[in-house]
């Protein structure tokens, strides 16, 4: 039986594969939180990934792709500098097309609202956050 696929982290894979998106967050995009070891360093430029629960569009079905919600945290020195990563992560999240990223296969991201600006609860870090649909496969694929 082949292992369940890695959804946050085929975004990360993903996205750092994204050019306009790599001069802004030089490598930091992350899956599920900031690493501690990081947090001494902010605020600056970073990007988070993080499943969110959602609909599921394949439950009562056998088949292994599903959906989920994923929201991105997109952190800066100012609002207006998160809300450039976020500008930037958007459209790279509307570009996506079927393909594996990091042993995902990545189907299709559709926007499940805009971004909301706000600062980072506990640290005041500015940031954005915006939801968007993932149709995904379950299965990781060996790239």
């Amino acid at each position: 039986m082949s292992a369940a696929a890695d959804l946050e982290g085929g975004l990360r894979a993903y996205l750092l594969g994204i050019a306009a998106l790599q001069p802004l967050v030089d490598g930091w995009i992350f899956s599920g939180e900031l690493p501690a070891d990081r947090t001494a360093q902010m605020p600056r430029k970073a990007l988070v990934i993080r499943k969110s629960g959602g609909v599921s569009t394949t439950g009562g079905s056998f088949v292994e792709t599903d959906t989920a919600r994923v929201d991105l945290f997109a952190l800066g020195e100012t609002p207006r500098e998160a809300g450039r990563v976020m500008a930037e992560a958007e459209l790279a999240m509307r570009r996506l097309r079927r393909g594996v990223h990091g042993g995902c296969l990545l189907h299709s991201a559709n926007s499940a609202g805009g971004a909301i600006a706000g600062r980072e609860p506990g640290t005041e870090w500015p940031r954005q956050f915006q939801s968007f649909q993932v149709m995904h496969g379950l299965v990781a694929i060996e790239e």
